[in-house]
């Protein structure tokens, strides 16, 4: 029993040497790894800094990257890199002349206004022409109402008892009557297209016919 209590301290003390020996050690080596892990950790974000610069650098400009377009005037942001700024597109501004040119041309150029007085002759002549047409219209029905009064006249009269045709005498009397007023319209036309000719500066001989040249 002596021997084997005598071992079981031997090892029991060994253990204990250990594990003494391993708390010693151990913030050592905590601090060691730590200083492994933070440089491994800043190892390892320079080489993703110099690898996105790397790649930023590496970009190949080409006509496919290359972008035209027009300054933003409400951003103050600058534009993204292989980006030419232009303030005006080239095609929109050679496009503006030729735009407006057709619409120049197509526009029709008013009318010219005649001048004053020869509008004025223009409505003269106008009412002249008017006056002269109702008056000849005038003229003409009271030629028909004449001629139809000459021949009611000659069928009344020719009746040996006309005395006592008071049906005939009451048509002559209406056509009488008749004939009377249209010969007073006929001279008012007559005198409203002399004031109309004078105003318009016309001669009341313009629309006669010229006498026959004389041998």
């Amino acid at each position: 029993m002596n021997t084997v209590s005598r071992v079981r301290t031997i090892w029991l003390g060994s253990v204990a040497a250990a594990l003494a020996a391993a708390s010693a050690f151990s913030p050592a080596l905590r601090a060691q790894s730590q200083d492994n892990s933070q440089s491994v950790a800043e190892a390892a974000r320079k080489a993703k800094e110099q690898k996105k610069t790397t790649t930023k650098d590496a970009r190949v400009i080409t006509d496919d990257t290359i972008r035209l377009r027009p300054a933003s005037a409400d951003s103050d942001a600058a534009p993204p890199a292989g980006t030419v700024v232009t303030s005006t597109p080239p095609a929109e501004a050679a496009a503006q002349p030729a735009s407006s040119a057709p619409s120049d041309a197509a526009a029709p150029n008013p009318p010219a206004q005649p001048a004053p007085d020869t509008r004025k002759k223009q409505e003269q002549s106008a009412e002249v022409a008017k006056a002269k047409d109702l008056l000849a219209q005038a003229q003409a029905q009271l030629d028909v109402l004449k001629r139809e009064l000459a021949l009611d006249s000659d069928s009344f009269f020719s009746n040996p008892d006309y005395s006592h045709d008071s049906a005939g005498k009451a048509k002559l009397d209406d056509l009488q009557k008749t004939i009377g007023d249209k010969q007073i319209s006929v001279e008012d036309l007559k005198q409203q297209l002399a004031a109309l000719m004078k105003e318009a500066g016309i001669s009341p001989d313009a629309d006669k016919n010229p006498p026959p040249p004389q041998n």
